[in-house]
């Protein structure tokens, strides 16, 4: 059977969009990138950055599974 993954493109989404998703403020976005607690972003050309959809939906979804561990 054919691998569907590897054939959708990948959708990536601009600042606004993480924003939406995490609920943080630009600056806690861009914190947590620098020590690595958060996605990398996607540079195209030299002034636009986007972030790969399903890496930032993927990091959402292990914060709330990380949460039902916590007492």
């Amino acid at each position: 059977s054919m691998n569907t993954q590897n054939t959708q493109p990948t959708e990536l989404i601009a600042l606004p969009e993480v924003i939406k998703i995490t609920g943080f403020k630009t600056t806690k976005i861009y914190d947590m990138v620098n020590k690595g607690a958060f996605p990398k972003k996607v540079h195209l050309g030299t002034r636009s950055v986007r972030w790969v959809k399903a890496e930032v939906l993927q990091w959402a979804n292990d914060q709330m599974a990380a949460r039902e561990h916590r007492a």
